[in-house]
This record gives structure tokens, C-alpha cells and sequence, in this order.
């Protein structure tokens, strides 16, 4: 259901599987047997209760707005865009559907029940054993954790435009999911009982065979200034994280190439061990390596990883919770991200963010065909660029003929 106005949920167009698109006057009148997906507005999704209401779901959904989704495949939601853009739409959101009923064990109505699709997703998976009796280690994760990067504001510049360039989805999912991810048995390391020199004890925790969470100081002060902002320690998008004064072992990895380290103590588990065989992706996902090509494979795979990648609140505690897998699952992914950041911002691009497989760039509309090339050599996937640069090419066409 694409809404004329977002923030109004009233009017739109509505489309069931790719099917013609239909007006449609206010939500109430869409059919009650289908699940719809809706581009509204989170805040007024809220305040208008439609989150209560069965059959419709809000627009972060996916993970992916159906906005990004438009742009991706270039095309526009706008006025009476909407007709012809809302089949598409339903039809990349009904193949994936499609493939999630045949990738995962559902009972009848447990399908789309969740808020997001990746809460749904997390409840096919075994139930997760938390780390409760240990508050040391417990904090030590949640200031590890850091789900993706925020670098700096945007500038402002008229003739600007902001793009996100990705890896291909299915594709990062499953090198993110190859990482291996610490045993629960861990053991704190006091100070006293490390290596005098920090030098010994940088090279214990990086050529050592266990999991090391460790606790530092960095001295961005002493860092390469090109990459020091580009790190984005410790800031990540909406609210302010824990103080960051713990990092998991694949992000010490790439951290010591960028900024002085110094360790304090370190907490190190019994080993490396490879997920749990049930948190594998759906073979219809991975048996066929042309479902790299499908969008909606990359949708799902994304929420699956993710999944298993985020904190939950729960209940019983009346807390959030986190395990160590979700802490290196999203290291492994930033690290990834911030290789790619680092290469756009070497060839001079304006680096807002990255995480999820993905970077977030600030260019003016003349660079478009640098951005292209740079995605083509970096095999990442971009955004339609035709609709852009066709508008580029009609204002500059136009600034002539003045």
C-alpha cells in the first residue's frame, strides 16, 4: 500500500502479488485476508495505532524502506508514479515471501506476525542462552557492540544527493555467517596477569586461536587523521551507545591498522566454534548461486543475518540482552564495511556511514559516473543511476540552451 502522503495514511495505491494497482480510499478499505506492507510514515504509524491493527505492517518492516527499494530499482513513488510502481513492489515482496514459506518451518498465522521481518525470522531459531551470571562480562559485551557507524553529518549542498552503495546482500550474508563466533565458557584476565608490554599483549590477542574481548584505550589523537573519523568509534545511528570501552576480537583486528591501542584486560573464551546448524540460511537461498541476481533473496538473506546479529528485550528479565555472537557477527560486518568506506574515501567521496553490507556516500550529481565505475570495480551494488543521470543530462542541456 503506497500512501499519498505518508504522514496523512489515508488514500494510496494498492497492489496484491504484482497484481494492477488500485485505488484505494483509506486503510480500512483493503482486504482483510492480506498482509500490507505500507510506505507510512513511522511516527504516525504509531500514533495512529496501525501497528495494532492485523493486516498492516509499517514501513521499516524490511529493514529496507519501500522508498530505498524504489530508488534501487529507479523508480518513483511520487503522485501517480505510484500506480505503476506499487506492482512492482508487491511483486519483489511476494517473491520473497514466497521464498520465506518455503525456507522456513511456519504454522498458520505465525508468517508476518512480528513487528519487523527480522524479529519473525529470530523466532525460527533455537532459543538463545544469555550471559546473566556474569555482570562484568555482560557490560563488557553491550560496550562492544556496535550495530553500524555513523562518521559525520552531511554538508549541506544544493546540488548534492545521497546514495547507498552495497555488497550484494545474499552474498555479505553469507561471509558475515562464515565468521565463527566465541564459545559461552569465558574467563576474565586481570591487568597484573597480561604482558607488561603492550606490544605482547597486542600480539597475544591477534595471533592467539581464542576469542578475545578486550579492553582498550585508543589514541585517535595518534592516529592516521585521513581514517581516524572514518572509524566512527563509538557513534552509531539514533541513540547514544554504551561507552565504548571494549572491542571485540575481528574489530582489534583492523582498529590496530588505523589508531594506537592499549589493552587494560581481556576476557578470553574457551574457543571458536561455527553457528548452530539451525541458524544456517534456507537452502532455497544458498543451493542455487543465481539467487545472487534476486532482489528479494537479498531482502531475506539480509533479515536472516540479522536476526542473529541484534539484542532482544527480554521479558522475564525485564532488561535487553545480547549474546556474543550478535557482538562478532556485527564486528565481522563492519569490518567488511569500513574496508569498502576506506576505498571510497580514498578516491575522494564523502563517507557518511556503513554498516549492514552497505556505505552511505554524499555526492554532487556530477560524480554520479565516478560512483559508477567505483561500484563496478568493487563488485557493490547501487542504486539505479539512469533516472539521475538522465535528469542531469536534461539540466545541463537546459543551462545551455539559457
Amino acid at each position: 500500500m503506497i500512501y499519498d502522503n505518508a504522514k496523512e495514511c489515508t488514500s494510496g495505491f494498492a497492489s496484491i502479488a504484482g497484481g494492477p494497482a488500485t485505488n484505494v480510499r483509506q486503510p480500512e478499505d483493503l482486504a482483510n485476508n492480506v498482509i500490507w506492507l505500507t510506505n507510512a510514515d513511522f511516527t504516525t504509524f504509531r500514533a495512529l495505532g496501525h501497528q495494532n491493527v492485523h493486516n498492516l505492517r509499517g514501513n521499516e518492516f524490511l529493514r529496507t524502506r519501500l522508498d530505498q527499494i524504489a530508488a534501487d530499482l529507479g523508480i518513483s513513488l511520487l503522485g501517480e508514479y505510484a500506480h505503476t510502481s506499487a506492482p512492482v513492489l508487491s511483486m519483489v515482496v511476494s517473491r520473497m515471501v514466497s521464498l520465506i514459506a518455503a525456507g522456513y518451518q511456519w504454522k498458520p498465522g505465525e508468517l508476518a506476525n512480528a513487528d519487523s521481518l527480522y524479529l519473525n525470522i529470530k523466532s525460527r531459531f533455537p532459543k538463545d542462552q544469555y550471559i546473566t551470571n556474569n555482570p562484568g562480562l555482560e557490560r563488557a559485551l553491550w560496550a562492544a557492540y556496535q550495530p553500524d557507524s555513523v562518521v559525520t553529518k552531511p554538508h549541506f549542498n544544493p546540488n548534492s544527493i545521497f546514495l547507498t552503495l552495497r555488497v550484494n546482500r545474499l552474498a555479505h550474508a553469507q561471509a558475515v555467517m562464515n565468521c565463527p563466533v566465541p564459545d559461552d565458557a569465558w574467563e576474565y584476565v586481570h591487568e597484573n596477569k597480561l604482558p607488561v608490554s603492550q606490544r605482547e599483549r597486542l600480539a597475544m590477542c591477534l595471533e592467539g586461536d581464542r576469542p578475545v574481548l578486550a579492553e582498550v584505550e585508543l589514541d585517535m589523537s595518534r592516529a592516521d587523521s585521513e581514517y581516524a573519523q572514518l572509524t566512527a568509534f563509538g557513534k552509531k545511528t539514533a541513540s547514544r551507545m554504551e561507552l565504548r570501552k571494549w572491542v571485540s576480537h575481528p574489530e582489534l583486528v583492523w582498529l590496530t591498522k588505523v589508531s594506537p591501542i592499549l589493552i587494560r584486560s581481556v576476557y578470553l573464551s574457551a574457543g571458536y566454534r561455527r553457528l548452530h546448524e539451525k541458524h544456517r540460511m534456507p537452502d532455497v537461498l544458498t543451493n542455487d548461486s543465481l539467487m545472487r541476481l534476486s532482489y528479494s533473496a537479498g531482502l531475506l538473506a539480509e533479515n536472516h543475518w540479522v536476526a542473529l546479529a541484534t539484542d532482544e528485550y527480554h521479558k522475564g528479565m525485564r532488561k535487553k540482552v545480547l549474546t556474543s555472537r550478535a557482538v562478532w557477527l556485527r564486528a565481522a560486518d563492519r569490518a567488511q564495511c569500513f574496508a569498502i568506506a576506506r576505498r571510497a574515501h580514498d578516491q575522494g567521496f564523502f563517507v557518511t556511514g556503513y554498516g549492514a553490507g552497505g556505505i552511505r556516500i554524499q555526492v554532487t550529481k556530477s560524480e554520479l559516473w565516478n560512483v559508477l565505475s567505483f561500484c563496478i570495480e568493487n563488485q557493490m551494488v547501487s542504486p539505479d543511476f539512469a533516472p539521475l543521470l538522465k535528469q542531469e543530462e536534461e539540466n545541463a542541456y537546459a543551462a545551455s540552451a539559457a
